[in-house]
């Protein structure tokens, strides 16, 4: 019997295997200020005269006093921690006058924080072993030192794989009317069609994905922004998309219009992309496959990048059934907060589970259907799904070049990938399946709405989407299901 092919991008049966957090793997938000006069915490009348004697004595003073601190001292100097990562880009990420990271880390968070940066005081602790970290994490919460602590939730991404011939060709020419029923289901032409029409040109929008292909002859003809590098966090992310994920997303979005090559994308705007994917697949021992999951230090420092930016519209093709982290959800409210409309994808199970972001109270959950206006087999569903968009054969763009999919299987048992042999994915252009496919169709149509309105917010746009969604017979007359949400989306009646 044949081995199934190892996958770096989860199907169907794969999402319910997939952990929750991430194995020895803690969020530490610190009290900022701790230096202060007088603080919350009520540190600072036990540094006394230390208040003008620099980080390294008062954080010094601040592990002497609190238990949280001097047992991650403890841990650093017992080897017991892989790395510790700031999240913000510009903290310390070495020793503080010859001491350790964990130090550096603590002194950073004893001075007030600076409004411009949303991550300050926050680091993620990766520890060698998953059993340390429950101990830690009892610590932490007692120390009167540390904000919050939680556990890291797992996030990936919401299409099945699909595996192409190396260097199959995308077309040529455009793709045919009938290859492009998405936007004919969401009545794109008749939208455009309509006296009065405003593309997006002015509407910033970010995917946070898996990169794009910039030399990409159909990719978005603006992009202020493409972030994929982190000098202070130790992984391997160059400018390529591997996977091809982003570029697909972005393509739905954003792909020239028009232009007699490829495919047309929903709306013209300006798109952002952030990789908050690294490019060294992880060995997911449990169910014997490489998986490409979202580094969490990269998708963080991402949001937080969207919300100094004042992005108008982020996708989120992502999803995990992990309850987010403190700081995830801290810089979810505060992008809603801000007037970012955040669009996320149900993501693939075919499940009542939440998965998160779309299930993060605010932001647009996005159900995916096929040609004939039915539930995808593989949405998910739920009470707080908004609407459903194509998900199922959407044309779009992946990268130029070469990228990798997974391994093939070694015939061992159990099965080990064989590294000497990826798995090819498609070039140029491919038809791919997902809700992560469904809800670039949302997060285009959210940049058109507030092109046309000007300034929403997110609760506007989402209430708007929910009104003008067409209802479908698998509905049968309800105005809202779980299944299905408030329905379709259609353009014409979204704009008119």
């Amino acid at each position: 019997m044949m081995l199934p092919a190892m996958s770096s991008v989860f199907s169907l049966a794969d999402e319910a295997a997939i952990p929750e957090y991430h194995d020895g793997m803690l969020e530490v938000t610190f009290r900022g200020g701790l230096a202060g006069p007088l603080g919350p915490t009520g540190l600072s009348p036990a540094f006394g005269g230390l208040t003008h004697a620099g980080p390294l004595m008062l954080t010094r003073a601040a592990a002497a006093l609190t238990s949280g601190l001097g047992t991650l001292m403890a841990y650093e100097r017992s080897g017991l921690i892989r790395r510790i990562i700031p999240l913000t880009e510009d903290g310390p990420t070495g020793a503080v006058d010859g001491e350790t990271p964990a130090l550096a880390m603590v002194a950073n968070a004893m001075f007030p924080r600076e409004p411009a940066q949303p991550n300050a005081g926050v680091a993620l602790v990766e520890l060698f072993k998953d059993q340390d970290t429950q101990t830690l994490e009892a610590e932490l919460r007692r120390d009167p030192a540390v904000e919050a602590v939680s556990r890291v939730p797992v996030r990936y991404l919401l299409a099945p794989a699909r595996a192409g011939r190396p260097g199959r060709p995308g077309p040529a020419a455009a793709a045919p009317a009938t290859a492009l029923w998405n936007l004919a289901k969401i009545r794109w032409a008749q939208a455009r069609a309509k006296p009065g029409f405003k593309d997006a040109t002015d509407i910033h929008v970010a995917v946070l994905d898996t990169g794009i292909d910039t030399g990409h002859p159909d990719r978005p003809p603006v992009m202020p922004v493409y972030e994929y590098t982190h000098p202070t966090v130790s992984v391997t992310s160059s400018n390529r998309d591997i996977i091809g994920h982003g570029t697909h997303v972005a393509g739905t979005i954003a792909a020239r219009i028009n232009n007699g090559v490829g495919i047309n994308g929903v709306c013209s705007c300006k798109l952002s992309a952030f990789k908050i994917f690294d490019d060294t697949p992880d060995w997911f021992a449990q169910q014997g496959y490489f998986a490409y999951f979202v580094h969490p230090a990269m998708y963080q420092r991402a949001l937080s990048r969207c919300l100094t930016l004042g992005v108008n519209v982020i996708n989120l093709s992502i999803g995990g059934s992990g309850a987010p982290s403190g700081n995830e959800s801290l810089l979810f409210n505060k992008l809603l907060t801000a007037g970012t409309t955040v669009v996320a994808a149900m993501g693939n199970a075919n499940s009542a589970t939440p998965s998160y972001p779309a299930a993060i109270p605010g932001v647009i959950a996005v159900g995916a259907t096929s040609i004939n206006d039915a539930r995808a087999s593989f949405s998910n569903f739920g009470p707080h799904i908004t609407v459903c968009a194509p998900g199922e054969g959407i044309w779009s763009t992946v990268p130029t070049y070469p990228g990798n999919a997974g391994y093939y299987p070694r015939p061992t048992f159990p099965p080990r990938p064989d590294l000497t042999r990826p798995i090819p994915r498609e070039t140029d252009y491919a038809a791919w399946p997902g809700t992560s496919m469904a809800a670039p169709h949302v997060a285009a149509a959210a940049a058109l709405l507030l092109a046309k309105h000007g300034p929403m917010t997110p609760a506007a746009v989402k209430a708007k989407m929910a009104a003008t969604a067409v209802k479908v017979p698998g509905m049968l007359g309800q105005n809202f299901s779980h299944e299905y949400g408030y329905v379709r989306l259609d353009l014409v009646k979204l704009l008119t």
